[in-house]
């Protein structure tokens, strides 16, 4: 990682932490920050509620019919996180409702 790699990372989790998220641990659920060749990806793990199981009534359809990935939850802080980069005068590119990329400014296309 070359130095301004590291100080554009650095400015990344500065807006996450003055927006108050907190980087969860390797392994732990939380927010995420990995490095692209572009900038910096940034997603969320909600391993917690991830294995809530969701009770219905009625016959069981499958073994996993129980399991709710939330994605509703999973876009609003996806848009929620490009919100708040975009507020900082980031370029940021959203990757589904998992990550989002905040383009490091060398990467951004000319005008």
């Amino acid at each position: 990682m070359t130095d301004q790699e590291g100080q554009f990372l650095e400015a990344v989790r500065a807006v996450l932490a003055e927006a108050g998220f907190t980087e969860g641990a390797a392994g732990a659920e939380g927010v995420r920050t990995v490095q692209h060749a572009r900038g910096v990806m940034v997603g969320w793990m909600p391993e917690g509620i991830r294995s809530v199981r969701v009770r219905r009534r009625g016959p069981r359809r499958s073994r996993n019919a129980g399991r709710r990935d939330l994605p509703g939850l999973r876009h609003a802080f996806g848009l929620a996180l490009a919100a708040v980069f975009r507020n900082a005068g980031f370029t940021v590119e959203t990757r589904g409702d998992d990550w989002v990329l905040v383009v490091q400014p060398e990467h951004q296309p000319e005008l």
